[in-house]
């Protein structure tokens, strides 16, 4: 018994493996296209931020003041200027079009005289948007941070000279920023020094890349457990397969856990791709903390790895279970696919829900209609898993065990008859179903 079910599992891996369409699809696009992606994105961000920390800006001053000779002081400390002279705003917007520049920065006249009475002075940036391209844009946004930072400076500057001449030792920093906010978090009872957005950032990087490949195992299950059963009908193999003496719970047996142990492959060689995509794509960002998921009890401990694992493989089976049952009443391959697209809206509508919202906020009757899904509740898993709430997890399993064995007991007995042979479902239409009926 046990070495036909290795057989048959062998059988059906090689059979899976040797698809084309399956080989390249689900197990090396994923691990070639995902990279390049990610390459390509990160040159084109390493080319945009060259581009923004090598940009060079304009300068039109009208005014010739203390302030705007401060002002362009500053400016030319650590970046390249290019003054522009000219009678005129027009006729110096005109000369701004003719430089590389991706900004001018405008001082109008009076612009001293307004600093030393006291009043706000203003001045005006002009964006060169040549080609449309992101380092232009950034351009008078690099402009608009030196100023900023400027102010602040010349704010602290001032309100030292106030207090000096009033005769007061206040610091000039506590005058100009009175309340200093400082943040902390409580996490499962831990009081942590971190920002909550902190937190925040590393608790989805993790609990959406959970649900999402819960989803792609799931998909690619079922699609490939449906294709599997339309190749043997369509290739006239499944009836070669039913006369040998090999159990009907066996050739089942072996169709499942063949199909698993190719979809758990694509899986992991999906998420190799995703990972390294995102590490390409988003490396040029920051990191907000270097503090560890463990430090605040979360991420999964060997206990939450055990059950997302269980809910996992339950809910495989469930998907290739439901996709075998519904397979058998198609004649071929491009019918299976085509009932596989209807299998997996119940599978994507509760991942993208629950990927950015909780259950409990959510209206109740779009709750109950979710918690009737049982693929709802392998999203619940992964992410309960992850925050350690394991009778949550155990409660879906249960969920899902019990559907799954539901739908194996369907599919078991539509192996056990002649129906897995003669079945037919040629039309997904409402049309065709009022004809047959």
């Amino acid at each position: 018994m046990s070495n036909r079910l290795a057989i048959l599992i062998v059988k059906e891996i090689k059979e899976l493996v040797r698809d084309p369409k399956i080989l390249i699809g689900v197990i090396l696009m994923p691990l070639i296209i995902f990279p390049v992606m990610g390459s390509a994105i990160s040159i084109s961000q390493a080319s945009v931020r060259k581009a923004i920390t090598q940009a060079s800006f304009a300068v039109y001053a009208e005014d010739q003041g203390p302030a705007s000779t401060a002002l362009l002081e500053f400016l030319q400390e650590d970046n390249k200027i290019i003054p522009i002279e000219a009678p005129s705003l027009s006729e110096a917007l005109f000369a701004f079009q003719g430089t590389n520049a991706s900004a001018m920065l405008y001082i109008p006249d009076r612009h001293s005289e307004n600093a030393s009475m006291g009043l706000k002075g203003r001045v005006k940036i002009y964006a060169n948007l040549k080609s449309l391209t992101i380092a232009e844009a950034s351009g008078a946004e690099v402009i608009n941070a030196l100023i900023s930072y400027y102010n602040y400076r010349a704010s602290l500057s001032s309100i030292g000279a106030l207090l000096a001449s009033a005769g007061e030792l206040a610091d000039p920093e506590a005058v100009r920023n009175p309340v200093s906010v400082s943040y902390a978090s409580v996490v499962k009872g831990n009081v942590l020094e971190v920002h909550p957005q902190a937190i925040f950032g590393l608790i989805m990087s993790q609990s959406i890349m959970l649900p999402i490949m819960m989803m792609i195992m799931l998909m690619f299950a079922i699609q490939m457990a449906a294709t599997s059963i339309a190749i043997e009908k369509e290739q006239k193999t499944l009836e070669t397969l039913m006369t040998l003496p090999v159990g009907r719970m066996t050739i089942l047996t072996g169709k499942l856990m063949g199909s698993v142990v190719v979809a758990i492959a694509g899986a992991v060689a999906y998420m190799i791709g995703f990972s390294n995509y995102m590490n390409s794509a988003l490396g040029f960002a920051p990191e907000l903390t270097s503090m560890n998921l463990g430090d605040a009890g979360l991420g999964l401990q060997p206990l939450g790895y055990v059950l997302l694992g269980v809910a996992i493989f339950v809910t495989l089976v469930s998907g290739l279970a439901l996709a075998i049952s519904l397979a058998v009443f198609t004649d071929s391959v491009r019918s299976a696919q085509s009932l596989t697209g209807f299998l997996t809206i119940p599978v994507i509508i509760p991942t993208i829900i629950l990927m950015f919202t909780d259950l409990e906020t959510l209206p109740e009757t779009v709750q109950w209609a979710l918690l009737l899904i049982p693929y709802t509740h392998s999203i619940i898993a992964s992410k309960a898993a992850f925050l350690g709430n394991y009778s949550t997890v155990i409660w879906s399993i249960a969920y899902i065990t019990a559907f799954t064995v539901a739908v194996l007991y369907i599919a078991a007995r539509i192996f056990s008859t002649e129906r897995i042979i003669t079945a037919r479902f040629r039309s997904l239409s409402l049309r065709g179903l009022l004809r047959k009926r």
